[in-house]
């Protein structure tokens, strides 16, 4: 048997797979957001590309703006009412004929009678054809003391309601501007909205939601010695539930017409601020119904009796008398 050299095999060197450990902390890189970059409006065409940048504007359509009167209005919008004093002018006859009666109650006593309640108890037809007293009816007449001297309305729905009245009535009529019509001794004067007082009714008058109010202007404007004042009642309670002598105001709920009365007492008390003690001493509130506080701030007097009225006339009467 021979010999069999084997040749000697080098073993392979198999190196271990060392992990070495880093000394080094590791830090974790995160991306920033990058800053944006904030383009002027005037250098918005440098910064678009020039296909963009050089197109012309886009065309609109044009607006159509829509006429007041054709524009929806939501309903659910409830918009305050809002009250306008339409200013028209006077007629071209009654600039006159309001410098014309400047003066001329001087040494008498005006009696308005306005529409509340109490006139019903009041006895007015004792003060008619007395000496010394004018009447001056307030909208609707009392048949008890018509035709009265005046009559004072400037609403037209009066003059449609008393259109007989108005036609066969020859005393002086005191009317606002809204009202067209006219007669040989009827004037206007033109309202002015808010609160105040006009001195000088040729130029204007504050009716201040009160033809009683008005009356009262025109009664200083005419020089009246003394001023008494029936009806002005302004009791949202009434008297047997009216509101009214006549009844009930058919252009107005009576709910809405009671709930009004504050804002009406307001323009009186106004009126009482801007005239002085005597000018409102000249002033008597007969009624016995008002709850508000601007009677005491003129004189106050019952409505149930007129004697306080004949004696101060048969006074007035004396006193012209001794003149001679």
């Amino acid at each position: 048997m021979k010999n069999v050299v084997v040749p000697q095999i080098k073993p392979h060197l198999i190196r271990k797979r060392v992990v070495v450990k880093s000394t080094t902390p590791t830090v974790k890189v995160v991306a920033l957001p990058q800053e944006r970059k904030v383009i002027r409006l005037q250098d918005l065409p440098k910064a678009l590309p020039p296909h963009i940048s050089q197109a012309p504007p886009p065309v609109r359509a044009p607006v159509v703006v829509q006429p007041k009167h054709l524009r929806r209005q939501s309903s659910n919008i409830k918009k305050k009412p809002r009250t306008q004093h339409r200013k028209h002018a006077m007629l071209p006859s009654s600039p006159g004929r309001v410098k014309a009666i400047q003066a001329a109650g001087r040494g008498k006593i005006l009696v308005i009678v306005g529409n509340g309640p109490s006139i019903t108890e009041a006895p007015l037809e004792q003060l008619a054809q007395i000496p010394k007293i004018e009447t001056l009816s307030i909208n609707a007449p009392d048949q008890r003391i018509w035709p009265t001297t005046y009559w004072a309305f400037f609403d037209v729905s009066q003059i449609r309601r008393h259109e007989k009245l108005w036609e066969s009535y020859e005393g002086y009529i005191f009317n606002s501007t809204s009202i067209k019509r006219e007669k040989e001794k009827s004037m206007q004067f033109r309202n002015e909205g808010g609160q105040g007082w006009s001195r000088d009714l040729s130029k204007n008058i504050f009716i201040g939601r009160s033809s009683v109010y008005a009356a009262m202007q025109i009664a200083m404007w005419m020089q009246f010695t003394h001023t008494y004042i029936f009806g002005v009642d302004m009791n949202p309670k009434g008297i047997d539930g009216k509101l009214h002598f006549y009844g009930t105001n058919p252009d107005v709920d009576p709910t809405i017409r009671a709930s009004r009365f504050e804002a009406e007492s307001q323009f009186y008390d106004k009126a009482a601020e801007v005239l002085t003690e005597e000018e409102r001493a000249k002033y008597t509130f007969k009624t016995d119904f008002n709850p508000w506080p601007f009677v005491h701030k003129y004189n106050q007097a019952t409505h149930k009796t007129v004697d306080d009225i004949l004696e101060h006339a048969r006074l007035l009467q004396e006193k012209q008398n001794a003149a001679g």
